[in-house]
């Protein structure tokens, strides 16, 4: 008699498990979680050691414990605030374990005499030590058992407790050979992909914990990394592969960018000349293009995307330049009618216009009068309609999520052609495993006339030594970014913009120095900002608002408050507002006088070097990828367990592998896809 087949857990719903209603269910599914197999996906992203057990009397406060004891008594009480207490016991001493959210059956749960084991932090209470909200279990074994238990991301109305019920409810399935969760892998060698999957949720009492968190040892933490990495890799190859059986409009007249390259006043790089060649050929192919330009500050990105432009509008067709900030959009704005002069309409497109400005605008974009339109998220909302979009260009890509791609490539009738640009630089080992499917122009070489700018690291202690030499340097001509991560005067070791405003409005002319900040209406914006271009104003004491979109070229000073805060990108981001005319420029990076051994090492890092690719190697090792991609904001993965220096060397494996999957049909490249990056879905239609 023949065995019952087993049942893919990508196709069995998670209410079916024993335990979970559809209340249950509903709350599975504000995790991501539908199936089992979305379930048994749910990785730790900690472990509780609970392997050795702690007398009551050695504890200490901020110690995590587990310990062994009898319920003294229970009380609940309504002052200051509802919450229940319970007295535990062991040999050696008693602890006070409180709860403030609990569900009415706790206080049954809890009786007096019954011996419990109980995990959680302890603390200095009023009446001794005391744990607030521990994970707690009824002994139902004399003896005392070992375990390493997984934490987990949680949402209301789900527990560890009862997450780890369901879960062990799930695994039982699997290892009962009820379910079975498919492995999409050639033959190999690996850890066998069940097996791994139920050793990172159940770890051996012996395993050491770091072991299977991200970066750690184990075979099974690999083995799955392994897969999420080629997941991704299939799914932008996959994206790379369906645009180039697509057609595109075919732009290949060079007329307008020749008039425009003639009439700058400087010569291109060479890189900015390879990128250039390198896109034109993208769009000239007859397939959609989807390409990332990267290049370091003030390398010249934008002139070579607007020489593309020019092609793309000689022909009649419209393009769109979505901008993450107003004032960034304005830059462009002004620069775009710089280059093409009056000959292309060109449109700004943003939030803050009138009702009325907004309709005539919208009319000209639906028409095609306009070709080149610029903006913030305003130019892809549902009321604006497009005559004959065929390319998108994103500028800080980083800052735009998969969502917000596929909106704006809505707005065309065909496929479009997409630019992506980007200033924060992208080390060889992310771009070798995020951006597998992307086609990648690089722009290192600066303009020949730029200069270094000279970093230095000072202590806040010094801050009169910095107001004098700020003196000096206005009085020769100088201008200054002073930025601050705050706006509001801070009552901890932060300096705000309110806390910087008294002390320069003792040091300074009141109209030396103006704020600004990304709370401020537009008009405000704009007349400080003019104010700082026409040398009006000496000093613009700002927050990130001028990260990006400000051109000043006479603004050659830098001084960033607490930077110790910021990431090794942003502050090069940062830095790089300065350095744009012919003087010695000056980037001076504020800091507390006790740095941590991270915040010490990012600080000498970037006062070393202006190199913004070497920057981001050491910053991606420092802090990791999500600093440097915003990966978490753009439906670009943040990886759960493949780590992009520990696992450096599976990279070969992970494009054998990917390689293999290729060849298979797009059904099961899609099943893997689901597995671990579903937005990503969405994306073969960009």
């Amino acid at each position: 008699m023949s065995s019952s087949p087993k049942i893919d857990a990508s196709s069995l719903l998670v209410t079916t498990i024993k335990g979970v209603g559809e209340k249950m269910g509903a709350s599975f599914l504000k995790l991501g979680i539908k199936s089992v197999e979305d379930l048994l996906f749910h990785f730790p992203t900690d472990y509780q050691d609970r392997t050795k057990l702690s007398r009551i009397a050695d504890l200490e406060p901020d110690q995590e414990f587990v310990i062994r004891g009898t319920v003294e008594k229970v009380s609940q009480t309504f002052v200051p605030r509802k919450m229940l207490i319970i007295r535990v016991a062991d040999s050696t001493g008693h602890i006070y374990l409180r709860f403030f959210y609990y569900f009415p059956g706790l206080r049954n749960l809890f009786k007096e005499g019954s011996v419990m084991e109980i995990a959680g932090i302890a603390r200095l209470g009023r009446y001794g030590l005391e744990t607030i909200h521990p994970d707690y279990e009824l002994c139902t074994n004399l003896e005392f058992t070992p375990k390493i238990l997984p934490k987990y991301r949680l949402t209301r109305g789900i527990t560890h407790q009862k997450l780890r019920k369901v879960l062990a409810n799930a695994i039982e399935m699997v290892n009962r050979g009820k379910i079975e969760l498919i492995d999409y892998f050639p033959q190999n060698n690996l850890e066998d992909l069940s097996n791994s999957i139920l050793r990172i949720h159940a770890p051996h009492p012996n395993d050491e914990i770091n072991d299977y968190l991200v970066g750690g040892k184990s075979p099974h933490r690999k083995r799955i990394g392994l897969e999420e990495v080629v997941a991704n890799k299939i799914s932008y190859l996959s994206i790379k592969y369906q645009n180039k059986n697509k057609p595109a409009d075919i732009f290949s007249d060079e007329s307008l960018a020749n008039q425009i390259i003639g009439s700058l006043p400087f010569h291109l790089t060479d890189d900015q000349n390879l990128a250039y060649q390198e896109i034109k050929d993208d769009i000239s192919s007859g397939s959609p293009m989807l390409r990332l330009l990267q290049g370091d500050v003030g390398s010249g990105k934008t002139i070579v995307a607007a020489l593309i432009a020019a092609s793309v509008v000689f022909d009649g067709k419209q393009v769109a330049i979505l901008a993450p900030t107003t004032i960034l959009a304005k830059q462009h704005y002004k620069n775009f009618i710089e280059w093409f002069g009056n000959g292309i309409e060109i449109e700004l497109l943003t939030s803050k216009i009138s009702a009325k400005e907004r309709r005539e605008k919208l009319i000209k974009i639906a028409t095609g009068h306009v070709k080149i339109i610029i903006g913030t998220h305003a130019v892809f909302q549902k009321d604006v309609f497009y005559k004959s979009l065929s390319l998108v260009i994103y500028d800080e890509q980083h800052r735009f999520g998969v969502t917000q791609r596929l909106k704006l490539k809505e707005k065309a009738e065909d496929y479009p052609h997409q630019l992506l640009l980007s200033a924060t630089p992208i080390p060889r080992t992310m771009a070798m495993s995020v951006l597998s499917g992307l086609d990648v122009s690089t722009i290192k070489s600066l303009p020949p006339n730029r200069k270094p700018i000279v970093t230095t690291l000072l202590s806040n202690k010094r801050r009169d030594a910095l107001i004098n030499r700020i003196k000096k340097a206005i009085e020769s001509g100088s201008q200054v970014y002073w930025v601050c991560p705050l706006i509001e005067e801070s009552d901890n070791s932060l300096i705000g913009i309110e806390d910087l405003e008294k002390v320069l409005k003792n040091e300074f002319k009141s109209d030396q120095f103006k704020i600004l900040h990304g709370k401020m209406p537009d008009k405000e914006k704009n007349e400080i900002l003019d104010s700082f271009k026409n040398k009006t104003t000496q000093i613009l004491l700002a927050t990130t608002v001028i990260e990006v979109g400000i051109d000043v070229p006479d603004a050659n000073i830098m001084v960033i408050e607490n930077s110790e805060r910021f990431g090794l990108a942003q502050l090069h981001q940062l830095r790089g507002r300065v350095g744009r005319g012919d003087k010695e420029s000056y980037c001076i990076l504020m800091h507390e006088d006790n740095l941590s051994e991270l915040s010490e090492k990012r600080l000498n890092v970037i006062s070393a070097t202006n190199d913004g690719f070497l920057i981001a190697e050491e910053d991606l090792k420092l802090r990791g990828p999500g600093d440097i991609l915003g990966l978490s904001q753009t439906g670009q993965p943040s990886f759960t367990f493949y780590d992009l220096i520990a696992d450096e060397e599976i990279q070969s494996e992970a494009n054998r592998i990917t390689d293999k999957i290729m060849q298979l049909p797009i059904e099961k490249q899609r099943k893997i896809i689901e597995r671990w990056f579903p937005a990503h879905l969405e994306l073969s239609d960009v």
